[in-house]
């Protein structure tokens, strides 16, 4: 399917289903809240993979018109274990790819014998390039949290190379889908966020028809 194909789907996806996708947004948003509240950022780290499954496990459900209300709220909660695995495994490679620039810039001022003034450019330099690494990567991961859900007898790192695989050839309309958003979120900072109960749910369900169409099971009405 092409993105406007996609995005037409997720429009008629969604007639019906905005009431219990703003519910939904609502009760998994306060999980992300009081988490932080107890334990910050660990208690983040600790439920952000489970939310995130969450939101995969809603917005499938919403597209391949399945969708059980709290049920589909919830479900990606009985992938905790695994989307907390896989949540750690996602925030080490962010950590050891800016590590690594870190040590190149050092390398590099080292090597140059640069003085003071050349040390926040060269680092600036290589954190743009650390962000830009990162970012390649996590566009190749996008379907870690749906292909949990939908083969639940894979292990976290099993869903990481699985969704490299399902990835491979799709990198740029995966990123040309993430660009086509740009105007509704600018409407949404516009909107001081009001735009949002729109938006996130409208965003939320291409990028669920994105990954069932990769994965070759798009729901039929």
């Amino acid at each position: 399917m092409s993105i406007g194909e996609l995005k037409r789907k997720s429009k008629q996806d969604m007639k019906n289903n905005y009431g219990f996708a703003i519910l939904t947004m609502i009760l998994l948003n306060l999980v992300i809240f009081g988490a932080m509240t107890v334990g910050l950022f660990i208690g983040l780290i600790l439920v952000l993979g489970a939310v995130r499954c969450c939101f995969a496990a809603f917005y499938v459900d919403v597209a391949n018109h399945t969708q059980q209300g709290v049920d589909s709220t919830y479900r990606g909660f009985r992938q905790f274990a695994r989307a907390l695995w896989a949540g750690v495994i996602l925030f080490l490679i962010a950590l050891a790819v800016l590590i690594v620039m870190a040590i190149v810039s050092v390398i590099i001022l080292g090597a140059s014998h640069a003085d003071f003034s050349a040390t926040a450019p060269v680092m600036s330099i290589c954190a743009i390039i650390g962000i830009v690494i990162i970012f390649l990567i996590f566009v190749r991961l996008s379907f870690v949290f749906y292909i949990m859900n939908h083969e639940v007898d894979l292990s976290a790192v099993q869903c990481i190379r699985r969704s490299w695989a399902l990835s491979k050839g799709m990198f740029f309309k995966i990123v040309l889908l993430n660009l086509s958003f740009i105007g509704w979120w600018l409407l949404v900072a516009i909107t001081l966020g009001a735009m949002y109960l729109y938006v996130g749910p409208y965003y939320e369900t291409t990028r669920a028809n994105l990954y069932l169409s990769a994965a070759g099971a798009v729901g039929n009405k």
